[in-house]
């Protein structure tokens, strides 16, 4: 998980990062591996109901515009509903286009701004939640 933290992000994590996020039993970590290839994405988030917070989302440089973040998200999506979370949220800089685009196209909604919360790269982090939708199927559940 720390490799594909400190090849997608200019502000890795460090081990006792991780080390101390492993013995939250809300945290949880998935490395996305493709048939062809190694590890090409990963997505790190803490749920504990009604919420999950996104920490990190990445796909390695050679694997993106292929669909595998937003796959990413889907399948999470699944895992929350099951487990009745009823909100997704998360902090991106707002500079990171890419990642902006992703969310709202998932239907992940602005709530806020930190100025100056990001420091490499500096910028300002846009709070973007998402509201779960269940069919009357799921929520009988």
């Amino acid at each position: 998980m720390m490799k594909m933290d400190s090849l997608c992000f200019s502000a890795a994590w460090s081990e006792q990062d991780y080390r101390e996020m492993q013995e939250q039993p809300t945290f949880s970590n998935w490395l996305l591996q493709v048939p062809t290839a190694a590890q090409v994405g990963m997505l790190s988030f803490q749920s504990v109901p009604p919420e999950l917070q996104i920490l990190r989302l990445a796909v390695l440089l050679d694997w993106r515009k292929q669909g595998l973040a937003q796959f990413m998200l889907e399948q999470l999506e699944i895992v929350a509903k099951s487990a009745n979370v009823e909100s997704l949220w998360l902090e991106v800089n707002s500079a990171n286009k890419a990642a902006t685009a992703l969310y709202y196209k998932q239907g992940y909604q602005e709530t806020g701004i930190r100025k100056n919360y990001f420091i490499n790269p500096l910028g300002d982090a846009l709070l973007l939640k998402k509201i779960l939708k269940y069919d009357d199927k799921q929520a009988a559940q």
